[in-house]
């Protein structure tokens, strides 16, 4: 999305330079370094919120506390299943343990995917912003020469 903003912006820019010739167009070019820097700035931040710990952090804190709820829930459910017959009472013992697992096995699938996605979305970023870069780095040469 940044991308196109940016295509936009040059676009706009060079448009503008064509049809407003009393501007110089070392300023509109300083103007788009300033934009350029300001767009780096940007993706920088969301680059550290997507590595902060506070996601992991979160997504452990929650896990912990669904555990914990399923083996509360477990715990009520064996005393409240006490007069039933012990077989019964074995069976959804290991029922609730293997949903249990599975719980806890999803949860950390979840956690290696969205450890994947952030390392996605900033391989995104990064190849995005070189390429704009080297877009505009070959336009401004471009333009230098005329």
């Amino acid at each position: 999305m940044k991308a196109l903003w940016a295509v936009l912006l040059v676009t706009l820019l060079t448009d503008q330079l064509e049809w407003q010739s009393n501007q110089p167009w070392e300023q509109a070019l300083n103007r788009f370094w300033d934009y350029l820097r300001w767009v780096q700035t940007l993706s920088d931040q969301v680059q550290e919120e997507l590595q902060s710990s506070q996601v992991t952090q979160e997504l452990t804190a929650l896990m912990e506390d669904t555990m914990t709820e399923v083996k509360a829930y477990k715990k009520e459910l064996e005393e409240q299943l006490g007069p039933v017959a012990e077989e019964t009472r074995a069976r959804l013992g290991k029922e609730v343990q293997a949903a249990q697992a599975r719980l806890g096995a999803d949860m950390e699938d979840l956690r290696n995917r969205l450890g994947q996605y952030r390392n996605e979305v900033h391989t995104m970023l990064g190849q995005s912003t070189e390429e704009i870069r080297a877009r505009l780095s070959t336009h401004l040469r471009k333009m230098r020469k005329r």
